[in-house]
């Protein structure tokens, strides 16, 4: 073969790999318009190899499609960063807030600069838009502001339809950063399925999180779940110890949850105190599978449907009164 025929079979390949690319862009575009009905069952098949049972959902997959799909009004707000600290006062005290530097519609070079202690800077109607400035003496501010500006644009609801935060009025929020030994402390997400009887409770580790990702599920009385989070790898060693402050962290997600179905409180654990980072009701958009594949039932099961939700009634016990006073500091 000839080197000009080499090079000639070569554009071919590069030529067919670029309309298939535009091809899949094209495709891509033209999924993101589709109905509801065919955006929501067809995401669903590509997860579960089989469509979302909308009348009648059982499994905790299902639950979380409808919810996006037909979301509660109380969503927006209790998924707003801002505006759920409101919630988290009255329900569980002031007390399991992560304090708080301000709230911006947009933020400046100098206002940042202004900022002398770590902290992390973050859009209150998405996910995953977040800095963690522990040096803000050695950043570039007006990068991080331009970067920052930019979040509040973002239409993080119509990336999976999640639509509940398409009423969150974009800002951007900075709030102490809570570190340990310099570092991001473990993040705990502990799930609230409720059936309206009792309240059953699994606690979700996630170590590692900017570094090498690892996951693990845990009973309320930190005995390891029998399923996980398909495509994670477990924790290990010191990892798989109970955080100091577990039963209090429980009662907080419990009351916390106790309007709804089903819902996941996340946490910051520094010492022996707890923060609560967010409410979440639909965890990562439905974007997941657990091993077994059972489970995905047997936790459906176990949430209430359909929900009566209704957040002027009061809680049944208040943890202002049940909880023993913390310490105010935060540790650096």
């Amino acid at each position: 073969m000839t080197h000009e025929r080499a090079f000639a079979i070569g554009v071919d390949i590069i030529k067919g790999h670029e309309r298939m690319r535009k091809l899949r862009s094209l495709i891509y575009r033209l999924f993101k318009k589709t109905p509801d009905f065919i955006y929501f069952n067809l995401t669903y098949l590509r997860l579960h190899g089989r469509f979302c049972n909308f009348r009648s959902p059982e499994s905790v997959s299902e639950k979380i499609f409808h919810r996006m799909r037909y979301p509660h009004p109380c969503f927006s707000t209790l998924a707003d960063k801002v505006a759920v600290r409101s919630y988290i006062t009255e329900r569980a005290g002031e007390r399991y807030l992560v304090p708080f530097v301000g709230v911006y519609d947009t933020i400046t070079e100098r206002e940042l600069s202004r900022i002398q202690e770590p902290f992390v800077i973050k859009a209150n109607h998405s996910a995953g838009q977040v800095a963690v400035i522990k040096k803000p003496w050695h950043t570039d501010m007006f990068k991080l502001a331009c970067e920052a500006n930019q979040w509040l644009d973002y239409d993080y609801a119509g990336l999976h339809r999640e639509k509940h935060y398409r009423a969150i009025k974009p800002q951007l929020v900075i709030e102490k950063a809570l570190l340990i030994d310099g570092e991001v402390p473990a993040d705990y997400k502990v799930l609230v399925l409720n059936n309206g009887d009792e309240q059953e409770i699994y606690i979700q580790l996630i170590a590692g999180r900017f570094t090498d990702i690892r996951c693990q599920f845990f009973t309320e009385d930190w005995q390891i779940a029998p399923f996980n989070r398909r495509g994670y790898k477990p924790l290990q060693g010191e990892e798989l110890k109970a955080p100091a402050c577990l039963d209090e962290m429980i009662q907080v997600a419990k009351a916390l949850s106790e309007p709804f179905g089903f819902c996941r409180v996340d946490f910051f654990v520094v010492g022996e105190r707890c923060y609560v980072g967010e409410l979440t009701f639909t965890p990562v958009a439905g974007e997941f599978v657990l091993d077994p594949v059972s489970a995905d039932i047997e936790l459906g099961r176990k949430i209430g449907f359909p929900e009566n939700i209704d957040l002027t009634k009061p809680p049944r016990q208040s943890l202002e009164a049940s909880m023993p006073l913390a310490a105010e500091s935060v540790p650096a």
